[in-house]
């Protein structure tokens, strides 16, 4: 049964699993048994599956590099915890693929200059992934003008980019799980702690968390600060007796969460006796810190082998002289539920 032509779909249906299952599987995501994923690559072994081997072949100009743009914060943890995560698993994805890969800043730190389009203009790359929030109008046009493939991975789409590939988590529904969640738990005095700067995906994790609690007449005190530990253990202990009026809190992200209990846990709150809490990403910090913390799982797997598709795909239908219809493609957050809540 050899052949390179063996899709993730073909996987799926002979194991009896969904997509997303097999890119887990083959990920080696947490998510997935070990069963799981024993079943899925003998299966995946025995139809000599390749990740898409023929990725070089398709590639236009023959580089056979893909180019990978971080966010400007990349270097701060709050940033760095779930895009480090995400750009392994591009890297895994782009290596089994055997293309190489260089990864860069969207703006020369010393120069200014901008580096998406000193890498084309160099022909160092065949295609991008950006992992960047916003696309200036500028930078857009020149990759249209050029015609160089790329995919938006991560982040939803902005208005100027409704109309290119974009692979996102549906954030509104992360929120929604989390407010589910937590009315399951009996919670019915809501707190969340958003972050101030204007950052869509975590705008959108509150409005999800805030719609979800008011269609069952619960409403959520909202506080402000910034994405990092020490900044909402300050912002706890400066408001502790407000937040002990509340027995549900839901931080935007895993750093934030972890914050606030070490903030809780100095006052003698307990967790989640008290309180419950929840964060965001499913980071390892979140995993090993105690009380294990009941978080929402961004779908990194799937982020980074669908962008990756998408990518090839372009090239593919680039190198045959044919047009592609973009797509937004929202994949769906998970729950995972540990001792916080």
């Amino acid at each position: 049964m050899k052949s390179h032509r063996v899709t993730i779909k073909d996987i799926a249906e002979i194991a009896g699993v969904s997509f997303s299952t097999v890119s887990r599987c083959l990920n080696d995501s947490p998510l997935v048994s070990d069963k799981t994923k024993e079943k899925v690559g003998k299966i995946a072994d025995e139809m000599g599956f390749e990740f898409n081997a023929s990725a070089r072949g398709l590639i236009t100009r023959e580089v056979g590099t893909v180019g990978i743009v971080l966010p400007e914060q990349y270097t701060k943890i709050s940033v760095n915890v779930y895009h480090g995560m995400l750009m392994n698993s591009l890297r895994t994805s782009l290596e089994q693929a055997d293309v190489d890969l260089i990864v860069t800043y969207k703006q020369n730190h010393f120069t200014g200059q901008n580096n998406i389009t000193r890498l084309v203009t160099r022909r160092k790359i065949d295609g991008l992934i950006l992992l960047v929030e916003e696309i200036d109008d500028e930078t857009l046009s020149f990759l249209k003008k050029h015609q160089v493939p790329f995919v938006c991975s991560h982040y939803p789409p902005r208005k100027n980019i409704q109309d290119q590939d974009v692979i996102f988590t549906d954030h509104l529904s992360g929120g929604r799980l989390v407010a589910e969640h937590l009315i399951e738990k009996g919670r019915n005095k809501f707190a969340h702690i958003s972050v101030g700067d204007n950052h869509l995906e975590f705008s959108l994790r509150a409005r999800g968390f805030s719609e979800a609690l008011q269609r069952t007449g619960l409403v959520s005190r909202e506080f402000f600060c910034d994405s990092t530990v020490e900044s909402t253990y300050k912002l706890v202990k400066s408001r502790l007796d407000e937040f002990r009026q509340f027995d549900a809190l839901f931080a935007m992200n895993d750093l934030m969460a972890i914050g606030a209990i070490k903030a809780f846990k100095e006052e003698g709150l307990s967790v989640p006796e008290d309180i419950s809490v929840v964060g965001y990403d499913d980071s390892e910090y979140g995993q090993y810190f105690s009380p294990g913390l009941t978080t929402i799982h961004q779908p990194k797997e799937e982020l980074a082998v669908l962008s990756c598709q998408r990518l090839f795909f372009q090239m593919e239908k680039q190198k045959a002289g044919l047009d592609v219809m973009k797509k937004l493609i929202s994949i769906q957050p998970v729950l995972v539920i540990r001792d916080s809540t």
